[in-house]
């Protein structure tokens, strides 16, 4: 005899790489509670094969374009709008801008709960006041929302200014501890740089808003040949980056590694995990660096400033390049002050573990529907 299915939930995301990537766990104990769960999202590589055939989710192809100005969006609402009118769904669980206003939008056309889960809004402070738009869409959006769910301090009390039912912080998507430890290994990568070395690392796509930039110049204003800088990640910088090392005659100390599925070991390589972000949510790569032992250097924006105190790092002004290079010189030299924020991170990010966080999402589909 089948189980009966409690509920049918439609986790809405822009792209598949969101689904696979963060939210399995989640999916995972939804289905464990007897609920049916089904996802929509555009599809950005190998993530949708690997949702329906590695983890057996029905899973729906639906256009969504990552820009909330593009015109193709209409049509993406227009098919999101059919598959919800037939698919008898009891929640929407949705994710990132576009995913997050267009499952609002259907949900409340349909008569729908919705939850939604913010990233991280793309109003912050220090944005362009151009940006200021996603505040005003926000808070009409909050209002067709049941839970709204935050995941740094900053957004959490910017959502109280909102008229949505109910709001939430949440300790981040979840970060799985288990898989980073204390466990230096400099010959992991001394094809890349030798044992005398001060390495920093950092993970995340060459693009702006990553702000790499930052932290190239500042290891070339040190002069100190002894730094090198690893990063783990591609994207449309490359070439830009390349090039500013040469100009700067340090292309000899920057390392830029393109996509890398090997972070725990890079982590355990190196001594610093630097964080230069102009605007993050809860940074996933920087809470791994953390259960990793790693010292952290960090942008004091949002999210940042959530994770990295004094005890376990540095922050300093994003943009600053004497502010990175001093913090920089500060833990190059200090080789046991390196290893107490270390430690003291692996003990800070325990709060961040999945395991944690995925008790706090069941305790809001409690919520949600009643239970």
């Amino acid at each position: 005899m089948m189980n009966e299915i409690k509920n049918k939930i439609l986790v809405v995301c822009t792209t598949d790489s969101m689904i696979t990537n963060f939210l399995i766990p989640h999916i995972d104990d939804l289905k464990a509670r007897g609920h049916q769960v089904e996802c929509a999202c555009s599809r950005t590589g190998q993530f949708m094969d690997m949702l329906v055939n590695d983890y057996h989710i029905t899973t729906h192809e639906i256009d969504f374009y990552r820009s909330p100005f593009s015109f193709a969006n209409i049509k993406a609402l227009r098919d999101l709008l059919r598959l919800v009118k037939k698919g008898n769904y009891d929640v929407i669980f949705c994710h990132e801008p576009v995913g997050g206003a267009m499952g609002r939008f259907a949900g409340h056309l349909c008569g729908i709960k919705v939850v939604y889960m913010a990233h991280g809004f793309h109003f912050f402070k220090g944005a362009p006041k151009k940006n200021y738009l996603f505040y005003v869409v926000e808070n009409l959006l909050a209002r067709w929302t049941d839970v709204l769910i935050t995941i740094n301090s900053e957004d959490y009390l910017a959502s109280t200014h909102f008229a949505c039912d109910k709001r939430i912080k949440l300790n981040g998507i979840g970060v799985d501890t288990k898989k980073f430890s204390y466990e230096p290994n400099r010959d992991y990568i001394n094809t890349i740089v030798d044992k005398e070395s001060v390495v920093l690392l950092s993970v995340g796509e060459l693009i702006p808003r990553k702000n790499h930039e930052v932290v190239i110049k500042a290891i070339a204003s040190l002069n100190d040949k002894s730094i090198h800088y690893l990063v783990a990640g591609e994207g449309e910088l490359m070439s830009y980056l390349t090039n500013l090392a040469t100009r700067l005659a340090i292309c000899d100390q920057i390392h830029l590694l393109g996509y890398r599925t090997d972070i725990n070991k890079l982590c355990n390589a190196c001594d610093i995990y630097i964080m230069p972000s102009l605007q993050e949510g809860l940074s996933v790569a920087l809470m791994e660096a953390m259960a990793a032992g790693n010292a952290i250097i960090a942008s004091s924006i949002r999210g940042n400033t959530d994770l990295i105190d004094a005890n376990g790092g540095i922050l300093v002004s994003p943009c600053d390049i004497k502010e990175y290079a001093v913090a920089i010189r500060k833990l190059a030299d200090s080789k046991e002050l390196r290893k107490q924020m270390g430690i003291y991170n692996i003990k800070r990010v325990k709060d961040y573990d999945i395991s944690f966080v995925r008790k706090q999402m069941t305790e809001v589909f409690d919520i949600v529907l009643g239970l």
